[in-house]
Order: C-alpha cells, then sequence, then structure tokens
C-alpha cells in the first residue's frame, strides 16, 4: 500500500446494520484495512434548512472488540448567506496510503469551500490524516470553468515542511496539482 490504493466503498445499509450514524447526507464511505485492523471513513455533508450553512465531516472509525470507535474527524464548513456558497469533498481525489512503510493507512483527505462575494475562488484543503498526526495544505484554486492561476496560492503546515515529513509534502503536493488539473 505504499501509493494510493482504491479502498472498497461501502453504502448507507452497511452502515446502518453496523451502527454507524452520520449527519446528514452520505457522500461517501470505504472501508480500509491496515495493520490495526479494519477501519471506515465516512464523508457527510450537512446543510441547514435554508442551505445559507453547509459542514462537511469525515470521520474515520475503527473496529476495537467488535465495536466501530471513532478515531479521528475532520470538520469544516461554509457560513454563507444570501450568497452563492458550495462545499464538497473532492472524491476522485480522495486517497488511502502507507507512505512511511509502517503498515498503518494514511487517509488524504481533499475538499473545497466557496463563497461568491465577488470572486471565483474556492477555498481548498487537502488534509492528510494518520491517527493522530494531520497536515495540510490550505490554500485558494480557481474553478467555475476558468483557466487556473497557475497552482493557486497555498500555505503548508509547518510541520509538513519539516525533513521528517518530505514524503507526505510530496504526496500532498501531487493531490493540490491533481485539483489544479481537475477544475469543474
Amino acid at each position: 500500500m505504499g501509493a494510493a490504493e482504491p479502498a472498497p466503498k461501502v453504502d448507507a445499509i452497511y452502515l446502518a446494520a453496523h451502527h454507524i450514524g452520520y449527519a446528514g447526507k452520505l457522500v461517501d464511505a470505504r472501508r480500509v484495512d491496515d495493520r490495526e485492523g479494519e477501519h471506515l471513513l465516512v464523508l457527510s455533508c450537512k446543510a441547514s434548512r435554508d442551505d445559507d450553512y453547509i459542514e462537511l465531516a469525515a470521520t474515520y472509525y475503527g473496529r476495537r472488540d467488535g465495536r466501530w470507535q471513532t478515531e479521528w474527524t475532520v470538520r469544516d464548513h461554509v457560513d454563507c448567506p444570501i450568497l452563492d456558497h458550495n462545499a464538497n469533498f473532492v472524491l476522485s481525489a480522495i486517497r488511502i496510503t502507507d507512505l512511511n512503510h509502517d503498515g498503518r493507512s494514511e487517509v488524504t483527505i481533499p475538499y473545497k469551500l466557496f463563497c461568491s462575494g465577488g470572486g471565483d475562488y474556492s477555498t481548498v484543503k487537502v488534509i492528510l490524516r494518520e491517527g493522530a498526526t494531520k497536515l495540510a495544505i490550505r490554500g485558494e484554486l480557481e474553478f467555475h470553468g476558468k483557466p487556473p492561476a497557475l497552482e493557486g496560492k497555498r500555505q503548508y503546515d509547518q510541520a509538513l515542511l519539516q525533513p521528517a515529513n518530505a514524503a507526505y509534502k510530496k504526496h500532498l503536493d501531487a493531490v493540490w496539482k491533481a485539483l489544479v488539473r481537475l477544475r469543474d
């Protein structure tokens, strides 16, 4: 599992049968196996009644003693009354890897948040989680049918710039570049 491998998908029926809940609409769910056992990545999206507020949640569960337990959650939102807005995961760019070859999966979750206040830039975040470790690139990319502004503006977490995290940085840079090519 050095490079990205497709993770088998699971559906809402499977989640319900295993008593795994989520808020709002199920966007995607994937099964992950590594040296620590079986895991589930559950992506959901919840909107307020008036759709001004949209929340994304990526929750990673691990199976312990026959029960599913939350290991971590990445949550973000867009709160944009009146203006055009959107929030979504970039499903084709999600990656399950083992870049450091320790047998534990790293999960990379890219998503974008958009609130039109006169510009056509989306806030883009590419988050990598491995257990308690969280590394990210955050920035802006121009979408909405226009040519990309080269590779967009981006900022790295300080920890990502450490030499020990060079493989993670290289991986997250590759995911970022894939997002530039994927524009809507």
